[in-house]
């Protein structure tokens, strides 16, 4: 019994004691509610602004003042991108800044602009740490503005001190312009050579050379009157007559009615860049001047590609507006987006040569070839390398190339019809010969002259001795035309030259609907020149007349002697289609032809223009189309003979 009694009264002293501990747990838990309370207020309403941050910058929590930051409501900032919120310039830095807190678990610092709705800057100061599971971040976001004004207060008090800190040779000064006063560093002194007792404004101010005085005083008067910064060079006439070139900076301070009250000043001796200068400004006038009298169009192409320079000589080759400021791309690959690796322009900003020609459709289907040489110029850093390209235009080159090739083909022919011809003439002489004995035999035996079925013999053989001969003389006169000149300079005779061509023209395809007539006035005094030329010129524009001719038409030649001009004038008239005046100019151009495929190389013209300039004369044609057309030329005569 009594142990059941002190068991019950144990029992009731523990529960006491359990109701106790209770009540006390109660309290400590209605404490601990009360403080959690006040701990979201202090949180919330905090002069700082809290963040947790994903690895990606996501807004997992933030707090009132955070949100007052961003001005945005806090629920709408839950899971969206702080770098939404930080001005465009800051957002690659926030981006590896929250990398490297991440990567490093360490409190780590940055400072950035913030982009709001309102458009007002806001600067804050971040200070971030990796959560201990690695997936977040807690930020705290603390604003700066004011701070941030207020160093660019500071930093213009300093200007002066971290000025003449940081730069050697650099004198500094300070004025106060209530009081007078003015205070100045002993380089300033060396500078312009004056001990400390001489150091005064009147001093000064009668140091600065003439010339330069209207301008330096209205600097001052804008540093002491608006509060305006400047800088300004100008020079300085010293006691002893030398002259010094310097670089003064000067900061205004104001007070809080915004009043200036002191100037603040560094002043650098810059003699030695002056003449620097002078000496860099000759060497590029003299190099500019070279660049300038280059025959060929030259472009200088910065690290991006970009036309930095041109000679005079490049507007020849590429319009004005493409050369200002565009791209390689415009000059070389205008049909492409991008310049391709294989751009000469390219391959020289990697360090390569390149040789190579460009071609440029020009007005009138002409064809412009350009020779490209691109040379890199290497940096002196070895970081930015341009490039060099040299134009040249070869299209002449090109040109008579083509024109010594397509030469060297009708050289081959010749040969050829030369070779072809000398193989005939030979059957052509046995068969004259034989034709003529037989018709002497018919003379001496009268028996072969009273057979009547030999009645038309003879005939038969005269007309085979006439056109035999005929033969002869028609490729005894190819042979006088393909025969190789030797390039000696003697006398021709035009008449004769014209009739003997007109002989070989009879076999042309329609010189039986062409009515030719000769105009050649007698005793024309001989031409001095190769006469294989003077052949060349009168083939090619009779040539040209017969194939103008369609179907019936007139072939007009006429000579004559000016004794006045001392010249012989070959005139060739056809009323065949004529040219049309669009194109008459550039019947000249080698290889340009209005005849059909195949039945011409535009080759006569221009070497028949060519000779024509070299023997010393002219040539020039009236043409209507449907009407004919009309060559003359005009020819020097021999010295000593217009008077024959």
């Amino acid at each position: 019994m009594v142990n059941t009694t002190r068991l019950l009264r144990n029992a009731r002293i523990r529960q006491n004691e359990l109701e106790l501990q209770i009540e006390e747990l109660r309290l400590a838990n209605s404490e601990l509610e009360s403080s959690r309370n006040k701990y979201a207020l202090l949180y919330d309403f905090a002069p700082v602004g809290y963040f947790t941050f994903d690895r990606r910058g996501g807004i997992r929590t933030v707090n009132l003042t955070g949100a007052n930051l961003l001005g945005i409501e806090r629920p709408l900032l839950i899971n969206s991108y702080f770098e939404n919120f930080v001005a465009e310039k800051d957002r690659q830095p926030f981006a590896e800044f929250l990398s490297t807190v991440f990567a490093s678990h360490d409190k780590m610092t940055c400072r950035l602009k913030l982009s709001r709705n309102d458009n007002r800057p806001i600067f804050v100061r971040i200070e971030a740490m990796a959560g201990e599971s690695g997936d977040e971040c807690y930020a705290a976001l603390v604003d700066i503005t004011q701070r941030k004004l207020a160093d660019v207060a500071l930093r213009e008090s300093e200007y002066n001190l971290s000025k003449a800190q940081s730069m050697s040779h650099v004198g500094s000064w300070r004025s106060d312009l209530l009081t007078g006063e003015l205070r100045v560093s002993d380089e300033l002194l060396r500078i312009m050579r004056l001990n400390r007792e001489e150091a005064t404004q009147e001093t000064f101010a009668s140091l600065i050379h003439p010339e330069d005085m209207e301008s330096v005083m209205a600097h001052l008067r804008l540093g002491a009157e608006l509060g305006n910064s400047y800088e300004i060079e100008h020079r300085l006439l010293l006691r002893d007559g030398t002259t010094k070139w310097v670089y003064t900076i000067v900061e205004p301070s104001v007070n809080i009615a915004r009043q200036v009250v002191r100037l603040y000043g560094t002043t650098q001796d810059i003699s030695d860049r002056k003449r620097s200068e002078v000496r860099l400004r000759n060497k590029k006038n003299e190099l500019q001047t070279i660049f300038d009298s280059v025959n060929d169009g030259v472009i200088v192409f910065d690290h991006n590609g970009l036309i930095q320079n041109f000679n005079h000589i490049c507007p020849q080759f590429f319009p004005e507006k493409i050369l200002s400021g565009r791209s390689c791309r415009d000059i070389f690959h205008p049909e492409l987006a991008e310049s391709p690796d294989s751009c000469p322009v390219e391959l020289a900003l990697r360090g390569e040569r390149v040789e190579t020609t460009l071609v440029s459709p020009q007005h009138g289907n002409k064809i412009r070839y350009i020779d490209v040489t691109a040379n890199p110029i290497h940096d002196a850093l070895g970081e930015k390398t341009r490039a060099l390209v040299f134009f040249r235009d070869v299209t002449l080159k090109r040109l008579q190339e083509l024109q010594l090739i397509q030469t060297d083909k009708m050289s081959s022919i010749g040969v050829l019809a030369t070779g072809v011809a000398h193989e005939i003439n030979n059957p052509l002489t046995s068969v004259a010969g034989y034709a003529e004995a037989l018709l002497r035999r018919f003379s001496d035996e009268p028996a072969l002259r009273e057979n009547r079925l030999l009645d038309v013999f003879p005939k038969y053989l005269e007309v085979i001795v006439r056109e035999s001969y005929q033969c002869k003389r028609i490729i005894g006169s190819l042979l006088n035309f393909g025969r190789k000149s030797n390039g000696i300079v003697g006398r021709a005779e035009i008449n004769g030259i014209l009739l003997e061509i007109l002989e070989l023209l009879q076999h042309q395809s329609n010189y039986g609907n062409i009515e030719v007539v000769t105009k050649l006035q007698e005793n024309i005094p001989l031409i001095p020149c190769d006469p294989s030329e003077l052949r060349q010129i009168c083939m090619n524009l009779l040539i040209n007349a017969c194939h103008s001719i369609k179907e019936k038409g007139l072939v007009e030649i006429t000579t004559k002697h000016s004794i006045d001009e001392q010249a012989v004038y070959i005139q060739v008239r056809d009323t065949g289609c004529g040219i049309a005046q669009d194109v008459i100019d550039r019947i000249w151009d080698p290889f340009f032809t209005t005849k059909e495929p195949g039945k011409g190389t535009g080759l006569g013209l221009a070497l028949t223009y060519n000779i024509v300039k070299r023997l010393g004369g002219e040539i020039s044609v009236k043409s209507n189309v449907g009407a004919g057309s009309q060559f003359t030329v005009r020819l020097p005569v021999c010295h000593g003979q217009e008077s024959q």
